[in-house]
């Protein structure tokens, strides 16, 4: 099995939620919304052993859900790695890490029996019902 599946896995068996919220809460993650320029969606932070999720005061309810997921997904993945500093102040590539949290959200959001029942149906209209962006399921 996918590790990142069987992690997720875990933890919504664990908690009984596949909310990110709720899962985040759990695990003592700090989450907040923050002003950021709308290309800002949400930030991790890992520091003095305190992780924290910024998500943009701006985005919808649908779009909470899913960023959280993802900002959740480097939380649990990648606990230390700043991607924000890597990106700005390194030339460090950063998109596995990206990748592996955008499949975090992916499998946390729709369960793949969840996702079975929706077989034969394109993605897209999987994920207008889900209201999520069509990449988090083609990653699967």
């Amino acid at each position: 099995m996918n590790y990142i599946k069987n992690k997720v896995n875990k933890l919504t068996k664990k908690y009984k939620t596949n909310n990110p919220f709720e899962i985040a809460d759990f695990l003592g993650v700090t989450v907040k919304t923050f002003d950021f320029p709308a290309e800002v969606k949400g930030i991790y932070q890992y520091e003095k052993k305190n992780k924290f999720i910024y998500l943009n005061s701006q985005l919808s309810y649908h779009e909470r859900m899913y960023v959280c997921g993802h900002e959740l997904g480097h939380a649990v993945l990648h606990t230390k790695i700043n991607c924000t500093f890597l990106r700005q102040y390194t030339l460090f590539n950063v998109n596995r890490f990206e990748h592996e949290a955008n499949q975090f959200c992916s499998y946390l959001l729709i369960p793949d029996d969840v996702l079975n029942q929706y077989s034969g149906y394109s993605l897209e209209y999987i994920a207008a019902t889900f209201n999520i962006p069509v990449e988090l399921l083609m990653i699967r």
